[in-house]
């Protein structure tokens, strides 16, 4: 066990690249990663790191067991989810990885009424745009817009939510109301700085030629609503959750919103294990529950051509 501890403090480093930044992987204080991979120098009497400028880099000692390294973590990491999957208590930590929006909308009433009936049970809720890896227990379970190819990870699709554009009344009353399908020259956008594919064409297939991006955005969907709100131009919003802001209206109110696809990703090896079923099991059917509001969110008028 100590020698697998070592292995996970090395390849930490080796991915952060800073004390700092391994520390907060796993969830210590950076003297701890200092000392720990002092001692694990000194007992294979060779230097593992340069520091520099950008960071730890690897020397070639440690490029040598980088390989071997990375076996153990996987080896151990598939006993962990062997080992988690066939486990029967209802009890004990999951941990979770989703959009915001998401948990906002359907995943987080969905776990209040969970762990109520449930106190034994934990959830770690990880919010973000960034895909943490299943296989390297990262997460148990994740929900998110785009399916993955592994054939290790079962894939279950929830359901969909609508998106649109929007725009506050003060900025349509300023700069006029772009014409469906003339494309939105001449106006001023908020996007994200990379759209990912799976998100498929955005601002409902409207030509982007000429128009001005006022702003890009790397936060949650909540940060565009509030740059939209300010005026600040045309934003992509989820229905769901800009629908409840009355200082916000679809561009196109007439136009059915564009459908984007919810996936639950479980680790084959832990679909059986009792508090994974809990929790993936309120998420199902907290999507059921709410499929009318996330696909069509609550528009003032629904008359869709």
């Amino acid at each position: 066990m100590d020698q697998w501890d070592d292995i996970r403090f090395f390849l930490a480093i080796v991915r952060e690249r800073s004390l700092s930044g391994a520390a907060r992987v796993l969830g210590v204080d950076h003297a701890t990663v200092g000392r720990r991979l002092t001692a694990f120098e000194r007992r294979l009497s060779a230097k593992l790191f340069n520091r520099t400028p950008e960071g730890f880099a690897i020397t070639s000692a440690g490029q040598a067991i980088l390989n071997q390294a990375e076996g153990m973590e996987t080896a151990a990491l598939a006993v962990e989810r062997l080992a988690t999957g066939h486990d029967t208590r209802s009890s004990g930590l999951v941990r979770l990885t989703t959009l915001e929006m998401l948990a906002h909308q359907a995943i987080l009433p969905a776990l209040a009424t969970l762990l109520d009936k449930h106190p034994q049970l934990q959830v770690d809720l990880l919010i973000g745009l960034t895909t943490l890896d299943i296989a390297r227990r990262q997460a148990d379970i994740a929900v998110r817009t785009a399916r993955p190819t592994d054939s290790n990870l079962i894939c279950r699709k929830l359901g969909e939510y609508g998106v649109a554009a929007y725009a506050s009344h003060r900025y349509l009353a300023a700069h006029g109301r772009p014409k469906r399908g003339a494309g939105l020259r001449g106006h001023s956008l908020i996007k994200y700085p990379v759209t990912p594919p799976s998100l498929g064409v955005p601002f409902q297939g409207e030509s982007l030629e000429d128009a001005r991006i006022a702003m890009h955005t790397t936060g949650t969907a909540f940060v565009q609503i509030r740059a939209v709100e300010h005026g600040i131009g045309i934003g992509e919003l989820p229905c769901c959750l800009a629908d409840e802001n009355p200082e916000l209206e679809r561009v196109w109110p007439h136009e059915r919103p564009t459908m984007r696809q919810v996936w639950m990703v479980i680790h084959q090896d832990l679909r059986r294990a009792a508090r994974i079923r809990l929790v993936s099991n309120a998420i199902v059917e907290a999507f059921e529950r709410n499929a009318a509001v996330l696909r069509y969110g609550r528009p003032r008028k629904r008359r869709y051509s």
